[in-house]
C-alpha cells in the first residue's frame, strides 16, 4: 500500500511539474546565454593563444638549429 501512495505521488509530481520545468529552462537558457557565449569565445582565444605560441616555439627552434 505504501509503494503504491509513493508511485502515484511522484507520477503527479512529475506530471505536474513538466510543463513549468521547460518554461523555466527556456528562460534558464536566456538568462546564461550570454554567460555561455563568453565563456565558449574564452576557450576560443585560449586555443588561439596556445597555437600562437606553438609557432612561436617551432620558429624559434628552427632559427637555433
Amino acid at each position: 500500500m505504501y509503494k503504491c501512495v509513493v508511485i502515484v505521488g511522484l507520477a503527479c509530481l512529475m506530471t505536474a511539474c513538466s510543463d513549468s520545468d521547460k518554461t523555466q529552462k527556456v528562460e534558464q537558457d536566456h538568462v546564461w546565454k550570454e554567460q555561455t557565449d563568453m565563456i565558449n569565445k574564452a576557450k576560443d582565444v585560449e586555443q588561439l593563444l596556445k597555437d600562437s605560441a606553438a609557432i612561436q616555439q617551432q620558429n624559434i627552434e628552427e632559427q637555433v638549429h
